[in-house]
């Protein structure tokens, strides 16, 4: 039996929130029972396209079968915070993800479940095989989230976005990244989280550990914005350090982790240089330097 899809909307602000919730639910509910491929494939493509933003460009230096298997990838991934962001008790929030979970082993064992995501990662499981600690790893991740809304530390922010990034890293190319390429997709998930962090304290949401942000009715804009410098420092020395790690991954990955890096770096600057007008307008990459930026990252490497 497929599982539903979430419902309800996020009680905090992360990287792998959802900036269409609505859309998102429309996607993933009823019909439950579709084992189009072709239907599968532009539902995963969206909801990835939704939660990368202006790194979404970067999918087009892969190759199609990789920017297939990437695509299911991030639209399990990204149900499975979906359900662990949902307001409620733990318990409900983790039988979700428990259900999300077991569906997906349901699915992969070669029981067909007509549902997009399903169809999607039981095709790369024909495919090649993925990874089972690796999965694992991607619902304990989100099992925790669930548990733990907010992380206390920055440390202990990085730790966990260290952890999702690695386990869907290795699930996607099937074997351990380098720890550099590990850190960099970690800070790139918390780069996606500072981006939000006006929108979501607007909504009453804390994106950020405790200690950078305490909860408070009315946060003044000066402290929310020196927090966010703060992160931005924080997250810089790593993107710096990608390259060692990025020049030993596969050659269609390398290009889209240089788009990643380039992309993020540019971001970083944009938070870092403005005022408190990116709390509520944060930076975004236009048309025209995404061009530019994949040129780079196809032709110029790391």
């Amino acid at each position: 039996m497929a599982a539903e899809g979430p419902r309800g909307d996020g009680g905090r602000g992360d990287a792998l929130a959802p900036s269409g919730h609505s859309r998102l639910s429309d996607e993933l509910r009823p019909p439950q029972d579709d084992f189009d491929e072709v239907r599968a494939a532009a539902v995963c493509g969206s909801i990835a396209r939704d939660l990368l933003g202006d790194f979404a460009p970067a999918v087009l230096l892969l190759a199609p079968l990789d920017r297939e298997r990437l695509q299911a990838l991030l639209a399990y991934t990204r149900t499975l915070f979906d359900f662990a962001r949902q307001r409620g008790v733990d318990g409900e929030r983790l039988a979700q993800i428990n259900r999300w979970e077991l569906t997906l082993e349901t699915a992969l064992s070669g029981v067909p479940v007509g549902q997009p995501v399903f169809v999607r990662m039981a095709r790369e499981e024909r495919r090649r095989a993925w990874p089972t600690a690796a999965l694992d790893e991607i619902a304990a991740c989100a099992r925790r989230r669930a548990i733990r809304p907010r992380p206390a530390t920055p440390a202990e922010a990085d730790g966990e976005a260290r952890r999702l990034a690695r386990a869907v890293a290795t699930a996607l190319l099937g074997q351990d990244p380098p720890p550099e390429v590990s850190d960099f997709l970690g800070a790139l998930v918390r780069l996606c989280t500072l981006q939000r962090t006006g929108a979501e304290v607007a909504g009453n949401r804390w994106p950020l550990p405790v200690s950078e942000l305490p909860e408070t009715d009315t946060p003044e804009p000066e402290k929310l914005l020196a927090a966010v410098r703060r992160e931005c420092a924080r997250l810089r020395s790593r993107l710096l350090n990608a390259p060692r790690g990025l020049v030993e991954l596969p050659a269609g990955h390398r290009r889209a982790a240089v788009f990643c890096l380039l992309a993020s770096l540019r971001l970083l600057s944009g938070l870092e240089d403005g005022g408190p007008e990116v709390l509520e307008r944060p930076p975004q990459i236009g048309l025209v330097a995404r061009v530019a930026l994949l040129v780079r990252a196809r032709w110029l490497g790391v």
